[in-house]
């Protein structure tokens, strides 16, 4: 298909992301809303999801991670039963660690609490820095286990430039039982991956999308929804109905 309104035409505005039905095909990504309140506006605001700040096992006050700043997991858990059924949407909850077993630990205690999808912030800096998990295949295989046995599908968010070959990186998840990832905006980042990628998994695009356009770019090049991250923080919820009505227009207008 090589017009972007090609793509939504044939694919419509829903999303299936490993196996999840996503009622619109862009959602918040996590961090870009972290208030009660921003996390409250989001079940009428069209979004595909509600995805949750990115949380720790404990309370996160270092100095130099600041953007993994946080409570702790169990201030979070309630809210995944209240937003879920405020709207029906599904509940991705984003979740750091500094070891294998923390990560499982939180997998397992947002799947107990009735989140949709797990996913594990794996390029974080502070993640990167203390449990490296993309510096062999036997530790992504590890981690990636300890997160599938948690029951729920899992999607592992990956850094600007993962330090393994997206080949063994692709199949390293998918025989954990990984189907998911989340990847950034760019050629380096999903473009590559999707090049390289072995076998299919699940690509969610995270990024520099604040049009149409660019949505309907990144499901024409083979991702399956984007997360908004800037463009929410600086024109609120009001983007999905924008976003679903350019996609809808762009549609309408392909050749």
């Amino acid at each position: 298909m090589s017009h972007p309104g090609e793509t939504v035409r044939a694919l419509g505005t829903t999303a299936v992301v490993t196996g999840v039905r996503l009622p619109f095909c862009a959602m918040n990504a996590a961090g870009s809303a972290s208030t009660a309140a921003e996390l409250r506006a989001l079940p009428r605001s069209g979004t595909g999801a509600i995805v949750l700040k990115t949380t720790t096992v404990h309370p996160f006050v270092h100095p130099g991670f600041r953007d993994l700043h946080n409570p702790g997991f169990d201030k979070l858990l309630p809210f995944v039963r209240e937003l879920r059924s405020a709207g029906g949407h599904p509940v991705v909850a984003s979740i750091a660690g500094a070891t294998a077993d923390e990560l499982g630990f939180l997998a397992k205690a947002f799947a107990d609490a009735g989140a949709d999808v797990v996913e594990a912030d794996l390029g974080d800096p502070w993640t990167e820095s203390t449990l490296a998990p993309f510096d062999s295949a036997e530790l992504l295989g590890d981690v990636a286990r300890r997160l599938a046995a948690a029951g729920l599908p899992v999607w592992v968010k990956l850094p600007e430039r993962p330090p393994m070959r997206y080949t063994t990186l692709v199949t390293t998840l998918l025989d954990a039982g990984v189907r998911g990832v989340v990847a950034h905006f760019d050629f380096h980042g999903y473009e590559k991956l999707m090049l390289e990628a072995p076998a299919p998994i699940d690509v969610v695009v995270a990024g520099p999308i604040e049009s149409a356009y660019d949505v309907a770019q990144a499901l024409r090049k083979g991702a399956k929804a984007v997360q908004l991250g800037s463009a929410l923080r600086t024109e609120g919820p009001g983007i999905f109905r924008r976003l679903e009505r350019e996609l809808r227009k762009i549609a309408s207008d392909a050749p």
